[in-house]
């Protein structure tokens, strides 16, 4: 039986041209613009087709590459600036500012809570 629905406009030349893109810097969903194709068309092909994924996941990383790079190079402070905001959003894992906070009961042991009623019970 074929397959129902809207045929697949799915290119395996899109995943070099998107890492060509992201490699200067785009965002996925600039790339894909670029391309004529809309972000989540992308994620779609990306669970469709592994080979296509794992190109986007090496783009994902040359736009990181290259976003470190100019904050390396930078002098002035608002491409330093820009390049960390950049680097926040897009490579969250490795430049996040992450604030764990842990609590406590006494001694380390587990926090004990206690309920008060007030008035009649």
């Amino acid at each position: 039986m074929a397959e129902r629905g809207r045929p697949t406009d799915f290119k395996p030349a899109y995943g070099e041209e998107i890492l060509q893109l992201m490699a200067t810097g785009l965002s996925l969903a600039a790339a894909a613009a670029e391309l004529g194709i809309h972000r989540q068309r992308v994620y779609e092909w990306e669970e469709a087709h592994p080979e296509f994924a794992d190109t986007i996941k090496l783009a994902r990383s040359k736009r990181q590459l290259f976003l470190e790079r100019r904050l390396l190079s930078a002098d002035q402070g608002p491409v330093v600036t820009s390049s960390i905001f950049a680097l926040k959003n897009a490579a969250g894992e490795d430049w996040r500012e992450k604030i764990t906070q842990e609590h406590t009961g006494e001694g380390g042991g587990p926090v004990v809570f206690q309920t008060i009623y007030e008035g009649k019970t």
